[in-house]
């Protein structure tokens, strides 16, 4: 999953780019761009997958019997049981299908008009996602539930991935991906009746992507809640921070002028 999203997330940050975002899409809306601020977040996020790629090199490949199992938790060992396939195959179809998910804002007139500052967006908050949840495996380096049954053939070589468990980068990621959408489609439609709704799904998409990992045998439940934590942290700031300042956005301002006030609206 981490090729693809790397590749659609470049994608994204390419399109924008070349279809002249930064100069020509419509001023309103309630984000800003600016090329210094997006340009470091852009390649931060970039330099983040890299220093992720080079970590995971250096994580060598051992016979089961070589490698140290850490100590489970009572509240983890539930996880060494489980083994299934079909929840496997469903936590991948929910995690690939949540980069999809803010697609849905092309639906309507006034996101669709920034779909440019979307795209931009969308693709800093996944390549900071992947980044640093990369970071984090490679440095943890927790064993998979799958390496601690008994029966496990010592002889079984263990590579990087399976030496990668914490956090879980499908949760992470598919809440990355759920939670930019609710916090963007509150931005665009703050009096929206939709709002509950689109915050149950973006809440509750990621909780069962991970779920489903559990189930699979990929990951302890401590590995579901920090990919949860850490992807719905950076899908909610991205946009946050790209917020307009409340006098861009318009309203009422008042400021003092001689000996009176001075009243002014901005549509």
């Amino acid at each position: 999953m981490r090729a693809l999203l790397i590749r659609w997330s470049l994608f994204l940050l390419f399109l924008a780019l070349t279809v002249g975002l930064f100069g020509q899409s419509p001023a309103g809306g309630p984000y800003h761009l600016s090329w210094k601020r997006d340009l470091f977040y852009g390649v931060g996020g970039a330099a983040a997958v890299g220093t992720g790629y080079l970590i995971d090199r250096q994580i060598e490949d051992v016979p089961l019997a070589e490698l140290r199992l850490p100590r489970v938790s009572a509240f983890d060992r539930g996880a060494i049981s489980y083994n299934s396939a079909t929840a496997k195959t469903a936590s991948n179809l929910l995690a690939y299908g949540s980069l999809a998910l803010p697609g849905l804002l092309l639906f309507d007139r006034d996101s669709r008009q920034d779909a440019g500052k979307l795209a931009i967006l969308l693709a800093e908050t996944m390549l900071i996602n992947q980044g640093v949840t990369d970071i984090i495996k490679g440095s943890v380096q927790r064993p998979r539930p799958y390496l601690y049954p008994d029966n496990l053939d010592p002889a079984t070589v263990v590579e990087a991935y399976d030496q990668k468990s914490f956090p879980s980068a499908h949760t992470s990621n598919t809440a990355a991906a759920a939670i930019f959408f609710g916090r963007a489609f509150a931005d665009y439609y703050p009096r929206s009746k939709l709002r509950p709704y689109v915050w149950t799904v973006a809440a509750g998409l990621p909780a069962v992507t991970g779920y489903l990992r559990i189930r699979a045998g990929e990951h302890f439940p401590t590995d579901v809640l920090a990919g949860y934590v850490l992807g719905t942290a950076i899908g909610y700031t991205v946009p946050a921070l790209h917020r307009r300042p409340a006098r861009a956005r318009g309203g009422l301002s008042v400021a003092p002028m001689g000996s009176g006030l001075y009243l002014s609206y901005r549509f």
